[in-house]
């Protein structure tokens, strides 16, 4: 009796199963889905290929910037060992070279010598005729420049007490490395030596220790210059 009524059970659910399929051991997907997630997945990996470019780049402009901020800070703590003047764009050496540039004469404070280049900057050069290093950034002339660079002793460079717009005023800019020289008057060269790495903007380091990146030209206008002092 108990026999029977288990034979009826397994007969009544096979008949409840539609005929040619078989019932299913375990989750799975269908063709459907598997095409949904393909195209899925192709849409996000455009979409990581779309962004991925740009997020390296900046990345690369906040090394820049960080650089900058850094290389500031050194220039600033020089001043203080220094009678609060700035450091020189070159001082005086014996020949054949021409003298120790900014970049020498920082490496006491940064000890890195790649804080100096720009990783943008494929190909940095060092200045001609000079001790100097690889570098991707210049000094404002305006507040470095002296008549040191040649073999007498010549005028000093500007104190920092003797300006008073710190955070609008230019220090330190991304250079154009091929000119392998040290920096760059506004009065001479103009904007002529910015190198703008990132699009179409250039970092630029100023005297109260921050860093950004402009469009050169937005650098000198009708009411603002940032390159000379007040």
């Amino acid at each position: 009796m108990w026999g029977n009524s288990i034979v009826k059970s397994v007969v009544n659910r096979g008949a409840t199963a539609a005929p040619g399929h078989s019932s299913r051991k375990g989750p799975g997907f269908t063709l459907i889905e598997l095409l949904i997630v393909m195209a899925m997945v192709a849409v996000l990996a455009a979409v990581i290929l779309a962004v991925f470019p740009g997020a390296r780049e900046m990345a690369r402009r906040a090394a820049c910037v960080s650089n900058c901020k850094q290389l500031v800070a050194a220039a600033r703590m020089y001043a203080q060992d220094h009678d609060r003047r700035f450091v020189p764009a070159r001082t005086r050496a014996a020949p054949p070279n021409r003298g120790y540039t900014w970049c020498v004469l920082l490496q006491p404070y940064i000890e890195n010598e790649q804080i100096l280049i720009c990783p943008n900057d494929p190909e940095p050069t060092a200045t001609a005729q000079s001790v100097c290093l690889p570098h991707s950034y210049g000094v404002n002339y305006r507040l470095t420049y002296n008549t040191a660079f040649g073999w007498s002793p010549g005028a000093m460079t500007s104190k920092m007490t003797a300006v008073s717009n710190h955070s609008e005023l230019i220090l330190l800019f991304e250079i154009d490395s091929s000119l392998e020289t040290m920096g760059a008057s506004y009065v001479r060269h103009r904007l002529s030596r910015v190198k703008a790495r990132h699009g179409d903007r250039a970092v630029f380091g100023f005297v109260d220790g921050h860093a950004k990146a402009y469009e050169p030209k937005q650098t000198v206008g009708e009411t603002v210059n940032m390159w000379e002092p007040q």
